[in-house]
């Protein structure tokens, strides 16, 4: 390889890093991705692919590729609370199967909020089918079995150095940007300095402090157990907790338990861990065990600097519950991603890659919190030794708990983190004094006050609107009275911005956007609305693209 110039260099191939080379190259922007690993995840990690996530998948043509890993479609994805696998059933949280979504309104009116419903897929699963498809674009450059080694930030360009794992050969990149997408311990957060700052683990509770994630295979589970198929089982007894994973809907599963604080990683006994949580000794293979930290709920102190910037696991850290992890970092990349080929491309202003500190470090807070409270109720739980016992005292415990637990839904229904993330106090949007639905994690409120995601909406009830949408700005006409938009197609063309126009006549359209006329981001939120168009649309336009 000679020395190659690059518009964008991204270092890291899990799930974000993957998603941002997907983002750049739907927009035409050539991109290099180096990941240290040859290979993409092979051990179980995150099994929740949130709706919002499904909406970006959509729009780089993967979805319906990814729904075809993880739980077959019809297979339950309940979460439910039990002793054992073979005991006591102690509280289920009934969730709609993957096929019942597609077909009707889950509980919390899903179907209607978005056109892609949450998919229970692990993290091993997706993460190939991603790898192949961003391999597809011309404009990507994917290469597994890489390393960031060196890069320093010259004020008009980035120079990196990238090394050949298996050969050892280092080659020089020149790039515009670098994106940081290769997690907590990679080289891309340590050399800018950037701390993380939050909620640590305490070590003195259940999904707080050091766990172990068994992956294991057995054809025996559901032969023994003694409650329906779920996707998700907590297991609670004397001997221990798990956190018990269907992976495939078969015989594929993840277990995550608390290590002994008198014990390493290597004493620790998998197949044991699986045989109390299962509640019978049954056959078990033990494919891999890896040591992770549970309880952490953390944010950088900075998202970016000059011309580095970071997203995912580098800027924020998670406990699984809630699965808001990787989803947050892909949420991040869709936004950061359209700024960097506005900028590459030549109409984006010098505050564009500034915004997106703004814009994304406040959700990253948010959510982490909100993950945090999640871990803190899952680990305070209390139950007493004798809750398996056949008895007057065992049945009373058993029917309290079933109580306590009826109200751990909001885990598993967080809407309002999926799809209500607002960019309120950001400089490219332009409030027109209308006040914000109130932020509830369990619940989602759609609203078309600037800021948010645009609301979804079926266009004679079949039509998404967000396949409507172009992949750049779009310019929405709601209502059959609708006033023209020629002043902003015309701005738009005087700034080089590519729009797009699309005209709803349909009054139920009108109900929902409150608003004749809606100026839609790339990221698919809303810049400005109003009812008329105003006087200085150069100036509106110049705002929401960092000018």
């Amino acid at each position: 390889m000679q020395q190659n110039n690059i518009p964008i260099l991204i270092a890291g191939g899990g799930p974000v890093g993957l998603c941002l080379s997907m983002e750049l190259s739907t927009r035409g922007i050539a991109n290099l991705l180096v990941n240290k690993r040859s290979e993409t995840t092979i051990h179980p990690k995150g099994s929740t692919i949130n709706s919002r996530t499904m909406e970006h998948l959509r729009r780089y043509g993967a979805s319906s590729s990814i729904r075809k890993s993880g739980l077959p479609e019809n297979y339950p994805t309940d979460s439910t609370y039990v002793s054992r696998l073979n005991g006591y059933e102690l509280g289920r949280i009934k969730m709609p199967t993957l096929r019942q979504k597609l077909n009707n309104p889950g509980p919390w009116g899903e179907t209607a909020l978005t056109p892609e419903p949450i998919h229970r897929s692990n993290q091993m699963y997706f993460e190939a089918v991603m790898r192949t498809h961003a391999e597809s674009f011309k404009e990507a450059d994917i290469r597994f079995g890489w390393d960031l080694i060196s890069f320093e930030d010259n004020g008009s360009y980035v120079k990196a150095k990238i090394t050949e794992v298996s050969t050892n050969k280092t080659y020089s990149i020149d790039c515009e940007y670098l994106m940081g997408c290769d997690g907590a311990g990679g080289i891309v957060r340590r050399q800018l300095g950037f701390k993380y700052a939050g909620r640590e683990s305490t070590g003195d509770r259940f999904y707080d402090g050091s766990m172990v994630s068994i992956y294991a295979r057995s054809p025996m589970v559901k032969k023994i157990r003694t409650m329906s198929d779920s996707w998700h089982y907590w297991t609670i007894n004397p001997e221990g907790r798990t956190d018990f994973i269907s992976l495939n809907g078969d015989d594929e599963f993840v277990l995550l338990s608390e290590i002994p604080s008198d014990l390493s990683l290597e004493e620790v006994d998998a197949e044991e861990i699986f045989r109390i949580a299962v509640g019978a000794d049954i056959d078990v293979e033990i494919i891999s065990v890896q040591e992770w930290q549970a309880g952490l709920a953390m944010v950088t102190d900075h998202y970016q600097k000059g011309r580095v910037i970071l997203a995912g696991d580098a800027v924020h850290l998670f406990t699984p519950s809630g699965g808001f992890g990787f989803n947050t970092g892909i949420d991040d990349v869709a936004n950061i991603g359209w700024k960097l080929a506005a900028v590459v491309q030549g109409f984006g202003g010098e505050k564009l890659i500034d915004s997106y500190e703004t814009e994304r470090r406040p959700i990253g807070i948010r959510n982490t919190n909100t993950s945090g409270q999640y871990a803190d109720k899952i680990g305070n739980l209390k139950f007493p030794d004798f809750i398996e016992e056949d008895s007057t005292r065992g049945n009373e415990a058993r029917n309290i708990l079933q109580v306590e637990l009826a109200s751990f839904k909001e885990e598993f229904a967080s809407l309002g983190i999926v799809l209500g993330a607002r960019y309120d106090a950001s400089p490219l949007i332009i409030s027109d004094g209308s006040e914000a639905p109130p932020d509830e994690p369990a619940k989602y409120i759609p609203s078309s006050v600037p800021g948010g995601r645009l609301p979804h909406y079926w266009i004679g009830d079949k039509d998404s609107i967000y396949d409507k949408l172009g992949p750049w700005f779009n310019i929405l006409q709601i209502g059959p009275n609708a006033p023209g938009v020629l002043a902003f197609e015309k701005a738009a063309n005087e700034l080089s911005i590519p729009i797009n126009k699309i005209k709803i006549e349909e009054i139920s359209a009108l109900n929902l956007y409150q608003k004749s006329i809606l100026l839609v981001r790339p990221d698919q939120h809303i810049a400005w609305r109003g009812n008329e168009v105003p006087e200085d649309v150069y100036g509106l336009l110049k705002l929401t693209i960092g000018k």
